[in-house]
């Protein structure tokens, strides 16, 4: 039963969560929740790691495939990259082998004449799946895919599959949807593997794919949605944009949220083949789109990108974060992301920004918190906002005199992201 919030309490909780002090929520049923979230988690899935290399195809697009059985009717999940590459995903603990194949025709489908490898996950005793780093090397053709595979469509499988990580790819919905509503968004902070397993995750369309149009990637903040951009869609050029939603469970760790970003928006490109796309991101959805940016700089992918806007974002993370992991009973697994010397954080700019994408940098400064006496947005603090590493990549900087979520409202911000749209590597002011 994910707890039941308004939203002015949720938007609290949102930071709340890091902010009030642990002795607080130790009794609060969330956190057992949470602990009861975190162990499922641990006990149902794992993660499998290593790398895949198609000699004859450097280039192509390449699937992953976790199956559960030598036939294809248990596929229980699956990753798209642009190319072959390293590789980290997540599997349900049965996971019995795995498939990786070239898609050299886009139709999501495994040919035979298409470069593949097949490997059996190891079941030793004491050897769990996931502890072994995997070489996989594709061949053409793979005398090795038992002769009874058949996969069908990977991208139309949702639903059809039992024990299968779903993940919307390009459902339709609209903003007023329940999905959205803010119980649900709770639920993806407080019970991240059940909000997975519900198969809420994802990314959303507001309207069909339409060639013609640019999208543009919104992504929420801790316990938001993104039902939290609603006039900012709302003033978007529809003639020319179209938006999506990601949608993802604000309670995990950002480096699996980041490279989960990354498998979705690989497998929409592969779909439909957009040349243009471009990101807006509020809050900790900011540090999400930065660590898939990295990924995108690192395997030297994602050509198709066209802009990054980040909105009060916490780029220097928060102190109160390292306080929840030092003292909370239970830790969220977002806090150790967020804590200000987590890896992730030190790490985050450590590459550049993909060749040709401006980061436009936009932060608030209204101090309404009755808590936090230093310069903050009520929320984020400024100099967590205004982290130096993140202005030398900036390409521009703009601060707006609101707090961390009137900030989305503002009609001048919403004039200005239409300017970076329409010309991305320009200055927005004019």
């Amino acid at each position: 039963m994910a707890p039941n919030f308004s939203r002015r309490q949720l938007v609290a909780l949102r930071w709340l969560a890091l902010a009030i002090s642990t002795l607080l929520l130790t009794g609060c049923s969330q956190l057992l929740q949470l602990r009861d979230d975190i162990r499922e988690g641990k006990s149902a899935y794992t993660w499998v790691r290593g790398s895949v290399e198609s000699p004859t195809c450097l280039n192509c697009p390449t699937i992953l495939v976790a199956l559960g059985d030598t036939s294809g009717k248990r596929v229980l999940s699956y990753r798209v990259y642009e190319k072959p590459s390293d590789f980290v995903l997540p599997i349900p603990i049965e996971a019995a082998h795995l498939l990786a194949f070239n898609d050299l025709n886009g139709d999501f489908e495994y040919q035979p004449e298409e470069p593949a490898v097949w490997h059996d996950l190891a079941r030793e005793a004491g050897n769990t799946p996931g502890r072994e780093l995997i070489r996989l090397t594709m061949r053409q053709p793979s005398s090795a895919i038992p002769a009874s595979l058949d996969l069908g469509n990977l991208f139309e499988l949702r639903g059809t599959h039992p024990g299968l990580i779903e993940m919307q790819l390009g459902t339709e919905t609209t903003l007023d949807a329940p999905l959205f509503d803010a119980d649900l968004a709770g639920l993806g902070m407080w019970q991240p593997v059940h909000f997975m397993k519900s198969g809420h995750a994802g990314i959303y369309f507001l309207e069909a794919y339409t060639p013609h149009k640019t999208p543009v990637l919104f992504i929420h903040g801790i316990g938001g949605s993104p039902r939290d951009f609603a006039t900012m869609i709302n003033s978007l050029d529809r003639q020319k944009f179209q938006p999506w939603l990601l949608y993802y469970p604000s309670g995990l760790e950002l480096t699996a949220t980041s490279s989960g970003m990354l498998g979705l928006l690989s497998a929409l490109h592969l779909r439909y083949q957009f040349d243009e796309l471009h990101l807006v991101a509020h809050s900790m959805g900011g540090l999400v789109s930065r660590g898939y940016l990295s990924a995108c700089e690192r395997l030297q992918n994602c050509r198709y990108l066209r802009s990054f806007t980040s909105i009060s974002s916490p780029f220097g993370g928060d102190p109160a974060a390292q306080e929840g992991v030092e003292r909370s009973p239970i830790v969220m697994p977002v806090w150790k992301s967020l804590s200000p010397a987590s890896r992730f954080l030190k790490n985050l700019f450590a590459r550049p920004l993909p060749h040709g994408v401006p980061h436009h940098m936009v932060f608030g400064y209204h101090n309404t918190s009755r808590v936090r006496a230093e310069s903050s947005d009520g929320t984020i603090r400024l100099n967590s906002q205004l982290r130096p590493e993140a202005q030398l990549q900036a390409t521009s900087l703009f601060g707006f005199d609101e707090d961390h979520t009137s900030i989305l409202d503002n009609p001048e911000l919403h004039a200005r992201i239409g300017r970076i749209l329409h010309h991305p590597i320009g200055n927005p002011q004019d």
